[in-house]
This record gives structure tokens, sequence and C-alpha cells, in this order.
């Protein structure tokens, strides 16, 4: 059940929230919405309406997210914050630590983002939805402007601390490649000093062999020689 809890916790994060904030800006463009999110005082929410309200929340979440990934993510990697290069060999081992990352960073920052895009689409369906004659700019306005800057610095600061920290945990080994090549390196080198040291010592294949042993055969000879020459003399 612990492991489960940041899991169910992210997602709210990362689409419900965002999702339901798109269901109420669009509540002011349908009636049929408007009737979901506000129920009569004398009636209480059923089970029905919220089932409607969570699977309209979490459908709009993920359509959000498609914004974000098209819109923010491309803007944030052309701006500075880019992805670092990943080693995903070495994630079975790092996998909890990963994990934790995405909970305490990305999921953050898919909030923020997404609640950028929500609280746009927001405000622009309550503007089309006042008459134009009506509208007043006001304190709403201003707070969706503050809110809006807020909002964005703060996924590229989630975004940005996200990178950092995972790009540390999955970079590249180079000691491991370059150990690696160097093994490889100093393979053939003793096989090549053994055969040297048979080939000094007579015991190789080589053409060395057969010439020790000729070389042999003929300063025996001339031993023999000189031996029968003392004898006769």
């Amino acid at each position: 059940m612990q492991q489960s809890l940041p899991f169910n916790f992210g997602l709210v994060v990362a689409y419900l929230i965002p999702g339901f904030v798109v269901l109420w800006g669009a509540s002011y463009l349908s009636p049929i919405l408007r009737t979901w999110l506000a129920a009569p005082p004398d009636n209480l929410p059923t089970v029905g309406g919220l089932l409607y309200v969570t699977v309209a929340s979490l459908a709009a979440g993920m359509t959000v997210s498609a914004i974000r990934w098209a819109v923010f993510d491309t803007l944030h990697h052309r701006t500075g914050v880019a992805p670092p290069r990943w080693d995903f060999a070495t994630l079975p081992e790092k996998l909890e630590a990963y994990q934790a990352l995405i909970e305490i960073h990305y999921r953050y920052y898919q909030l923020h983002s997404h609640l950028l895009v929500a609280l746009a689409f927001a405000y622009g369906a309550r503007f089309f939805a006042t008459p134009w004659r009506a509208y007043r700019v006001g304190a709403v306005d201003l707070g969706c402007i503050v809110v809006g800057v807020v909002l964005f610095f703060a996924s590229r600061d989630a975004l940005s601390k996200y990178y950092r920290r995972a790009g540390e945990l999955l970079k590249p080994s180079a000691t491991v490649k370059g150990g690696e090549k160097h093994v490889e390196r100093r393979q053939p080198k003793p096989a090549r000093r053994s055969q040297d040291r048979r080939a000094e010592a007579g015991y190789g294949r080589g053409p060395q062999a057969p010439r020790l042993h000729v070389e042999a055969a003929v300063h025996g000879s001339a031993a023999d020689e000189v031996v029968l020459a003392g004898k006769t003399g």
C-alpha cells in the first residue's frame, strides 16, 4: 500500500487537478458541464456524477499533457533546459532512486505546466463566454497573468532539477568502457611472450627449431673427428 500511494498522488497532481480546471473553464461554454460541477443545494452529489467528472477530468488532463509536450517541452529544450544523456543500462539497479526523482520533480513539472495550459484555456473560455460590452478587466485578469508567470518559471525550475539529478543518476560511465578497451589491448600480449620464449628454447614449430638441431649435429661430428685424431696420434 505504501508503494502505491506516491504513484496515485502523482497521477492526481499531474492529470486530475489540471483536467478539473479545464472542465471548470469549459463549463462557461457548456450547460451540461455546468450541471455536472454545480449540484443543487438540496441534493447531494451522486456517484454517477462523481464518476463522470473524474473520467472527464482524466481525459482532459491527458489532452493537456499532449499540449504540454508539444509546447512547453519544446520551448524549454530550445531555451537552455536540454535533456541529458541517459544510460538506461544501469536503470534496473537504480530504479527506486529514479522513481523518487520522478515523484519529487517531474510530477511537479507536469502539474505546473498542465495547470498553465488549463488556466489559459479557462481564462479564454471565460473571456469568450462573457459579452464583449459587459467584460471588464479586473483583479481576475491580473491574477491569472501573475499565476501564469509563476507557473511557467516553476515548471522550468522543476524540469531543470529533474534533468540535472536524473542525468547524474543515469550518466554514461566512461571508466567502464575504458577498462574494457584496456583489457582487450592487453589480452594478446601474454600469448606473444609465451610464443617468443618457446621459440628461443627451440620448442616452437617455426623454422628456428630445425636450424638448432642441424647446428648441434654439425658441431657434434666435428668433435668426433677431433677425438679420433687424438687417438691415432
